[in-house]
């Protein structure tokens, strides 16, 4: 299955919901500029490896956290419909593969 955003694979026209992506761009702006915090730290001569590693840990929980926020709206918004659309089959086949990366 394509991962591409115009492809919609199995599943027709399903689209992220509206909230969801709304809240997800902004969690990820903030982690873009948290990155950007982490890089000119590493520019410095006198970081501390810790504080670095401490910073990198909070850019993970906040990507597992966004990702996660992107999975709930999917099962809710997506999957809890999939036999009535006649696509079960697919969209397991599909969640398989996603969880298989968490």
């Amino acid at each position: 299955m394509a991962s591409s955003d115009t492809d919609k694979g199995c599943c027709g026209p399903l689209a992220i919901d509206s909230a969801i992506r709304d809240d997800a761009r902004t969690r990820l702006r903030s982690i873009r500029g948290h990155v950007d915090g982490i890089l000119k730290m590493l520019e410095r001569e006198d970081v501390y490896c810790v504080d670095a590693l401490k910073q990198i840990k909070a850019v993970n929980g906040a990507l597992a956290k966004t990702g996660d926020q992107i999975l709930r709206g999917h099962l809710k918004h997506h999957v809890v419909n999939a036999r009535e659309r006649g696509d079960d089959e697919a969209i397991v086949a599909e969640l398989m593969d996603v969880l298989k990366y968490r």
